[in-house]
């Protein structure tokens, strides 16, 4: 008999802000997240916020909500979640550290970011750049950008940029063209190979499987040039009987299940034969003599597709996977596929599958040294690539290199003490408080562009564009590489006083930003970082079941 313990009550903690232990784990928390920020990152294994905090066990229900905030931004944006992130905990300890009232605090936090967004949206923002889908190098500069911000990719500048364009074909090979109507993304399969060099890494438009046993070259001359026809079965054709899993079979005396099974799966040979199939696919495993069969009337077999392939196969041939081998097959199953011929990629060979009018699906192969890199490769391209579908929605990014929190910092600070469209009154909230608050909001702005320096270097912010540099003899241009030193630029220490001053734009100059941010990734961020900062501010009580 089991003992019968007597439950115990829950732990109540008031005020949790105010316990030293939660503001240590806090403070921990933002180190974790600065020291993997920017491209100097001191990172081993991931510089992804997501695979980051999957990893960092958590017990306090305030970091766990955190975690949860910064994890869910990521994904559904794929990109400033360590941004975020930092952000949040900084607006937290300052108004820790500025001993600021919370309820004022809060309202003056949502002020200032309904402001931001107006500022980043209005087409006077000084720290925004339309992005041109028609020039490839926009494209290949915002997935750069992303690419050199996780540094546990371990790639020099020839690999990173060849990674980037990488990255704008498969972009490019997945966006439909010419399609009428209501029109979907198409898809990039990412294949990744251990043990080679990433310069051997490359995009293929269409999808590769592997060579199918038997086919040669000469088979594929014999079929001659396509469209072929194609046919896929999301079930298993071994003939096995163990295969029709959850049913119950009664068999008669003098009835061979097996070979009756086999002269179904020889039926339906002979329709896709008649129907002049040239492709025949199948998710799991062929009969041999079913095989066998189709080769011989001039059928390309692929079997083993596997799950993972399944829906881009259908997509690239338009068909509908067949689920039953007892009826015949519907005409609108039927898919079409523009030809397939060998590839090869390393030591591999490959059959590429061609994609047939608007089926936007293409292959990258991804190649690394070792198995670590090799993942933290692939997740940054998977987000890197679904960070440039977003920018189609909103076809504009960011300054980068942390001169776009420097400059709306700047800004803020402007508009504060010289123009009242900022310093409305807010109910029960004095002056000084007011203007507490907006200093703890620009500190902690600044403080995200700082944690891009590791090592205790210092950053710069210029007093004419309100960009960040880094105090370099070699670095003769601003974090987002826009803005060009010279002996008259004044500059001072970024998070130190100086005067307010409202940034002037560049003009006049053909140079573009080399180091650019998703501004739909960074605008949500942003929001959800001021939201989930004043929520946890405002967390009074914290009541946990320990039983």
């Amino acid at each position: 008999m089991s003992r019968i313990c007597k439950k115990k009550p829950a732990v109540c903690t008031d005020e949790p802000l105010s316990n030293s232990s939660m503001c240590q784990k806090m403070a921990l928390l933002r180190n974790i997240l600065s020291t993997a920020y920017g491209p100097t990152g001191h990172v081993l294994t991931t510089s992804t916020s997501t695979a980051l905090l999957k990893r960092v066990d958590m017990s306090e229900p305030l970091l766990k909500m955190i975690s949860t905030a910064a994890q869910h931004h990521t994904a559904r944006y794929s990109d400033s979640g360590l941004f975020m992130g930092i952000l949040m905990l900084r607006l937290i300890e300052n108004t820790q550290k500025y001993n600021l009232r919370t309820a004022a605090a809060t309202k003056v936090y949502k002020h200032i970011v309904e402001e931001c967004n107006t500022y980043l949206k209005g087409d006077s923002c000084g720290c925004k750049v339309p992005v041109d889908f028609t020039i490839f190098d926009s494209l290949i500069a915002l997935a750069h950008s992303m690419i050199t911000s996780k540094p546990a990719c371990m790639l020099n500048s020839k690999e990173t940029q060849h990674i980037s364009s990488l990255i704008a074909q498969a972009f490019l090979y997945s966006t439909p063209c010419n399609s009428s109507g209501v029109t979907c993304f198409g898809r990039t399969v990412t294949i990744g190979i251990e043990g080679q060099s990433v310069s051997d890494s490359s995009v293929f438009p269409g999808l590769l499987v592997d060579v199918p046993e038997m086919l040669q070259t000469v088979d594929l001359k014999r079929l001659g040039s396509g469209p072929f026809k194609v046919v896929v079965f999301n079930v298993s054709l071994s003939g096995d009987i163990s295969d029709l899993e959850d049913v119950v079979l009664e068999i008669h005396r003098g009835v061979d299940p097996e070979h009756d099974l086999l002269q179904q799966l020889l039926k339906l040979g002979e329709q896709v034969v008649k129907d002049k199939v040239r492709l025949f696919a199948c998710q799991k495993v062929v009969h041999p003599i079913l095989h066998h069969y189709l080769r011989k009337h001039g059928v390309a077999v692929i079997e083993r597709l596997g799950l993972a392939l399944i829906e881009p196969f259908v997509q690239i041939t338009g068909a509908q996977a067949v689920a039953s081998l007892y009826s015949s097959v519907p005409a609108e199953a039927y898919g079409i596929v523009k030809g397939f011929c060998f590839q090869s990629y390393g030591s591999r060979v490959v059959l590429q599958l061609l994609p047939s009018k608007d089926a936007a699906v293409s292959t990258m192969v991804l190649c690394h040294r070792n198995e670590t890199m090799l993942e933290e490769l692939k997740m940054t391209c998977q987000r890197a690539e679904h960070v440039l579908r977003l920018t189609l929605r909103e076809p504009y990014a960011l300054f980068g290199g942390g001169c776009t929190e420097t400059l709306l910092a700047t800004h803020i600070n402007h508009m504060v003490f010289y123009s009242t469209e900022l310093n409305i009154p807010l109910n029960c909230i004095s002056t000084v408080l007011f203007l507490m608050a907006v200093e703890a909001f620009c500190n902690s702005l600044q403080s995200v562009a700082l944690s891009l320096e590791h090592d205790g270097q210092d950053c710069l912010i210029d007093l004419t564009y309100a960009h960040r540099w880094v105090p370099d003899i070699y670095s003769k241009t601003c974090g987002c590489c826009l803005v060009e030193d010279r002996s008259n630029l004044e500059k001072t220490l970024l998070n130190t006083a100086y005067h307010t001053f409202s940034p002037v734009s560049l003009e006049n100059t053909d140079n573009q930003p080399r180091i650019l941010d998703s501004f739909s990734a960074k605008l949500n961020a942003l929001n959800v970082a001021v939201e989930m900062a004043n929520f946890v501010l405002d967390v009074k009580y914290i009541i946990k079941d320990i039983n």
